[in-house]
């Protein structure tokens, strides 16, 4: 069984062989030309353990392209690894300003995830095990809302306050 690591390390042709891809039509805006094609690509991978789906573009391989994106942030955010009890916690081997169009960003939303996750989503604890301040750490997750969601619905689960956007 592939890790969360693995996946996001492989590049498309490989993650594409590890999905189970389904073509469909898609309903919505678009007119005519929308619903006589199956454009639309939904990705499945780990069992269906996480699912990303495209139906922007009339185009079935961008739609495959945006979904690939799409899939590797899924994974990124929602495949916790935990980090093993009493060792200090890995740093980020890279740079600190990713675009979400950057290769690695998945894996630094995933790395930044695991460290929060650890630390029982305190923001402090995590910047300082990460090795930044923690208006850095919420800048960061700020300009993801699908991380900063969920950074917040887990704190909500564990009685803690909603981070404000800086």
């Amino acid at each position: 069984m592939l890790n969360r690591n693995e996946l996001l390390g492989m590049d498309d042709a490989n993650l594409l062989r590890h999905c189970r891809q389904e073509c469909y039509r898609a309903s919505g805006p678009g007119g005519q030309h929308r619903n006589t094609t199956d454009s639309a690509v939904r990705l499945t991978v780990l069992d269906g353990a996480v699912v990303a789906l495209c139906a922007d573009h009339r185009s079935q391989h961008r739609n495959r392209a945006d979904a690939l994106k799409r899939l590797r942030l899924a994974i990124a955010i929602e495949l916790r690894l935990p980090v093993k009890p009493g060792v200090e916690p890995e740093r980020w081997q890279g740079p600190w300003k990713l675009g979400k169009k950057d290769r690695r960003y998945a894996g630094f939303i995933a790395h930044l995830l695991d460290i929060l996750a650890h630390y029982e989503w305190a923001v402090g604890e995590a910047a300082k095990a990460l090795g930044i301040s923690t208006g850095k750490l919420v800048r960061i997750l700020a300009k993801d809302s699908h991380a900063w969601n969920t950074v917040n619905q887990a704190r909500a689960k564990l009685g803690l306050v909603n981070l404000r956007r800086p």
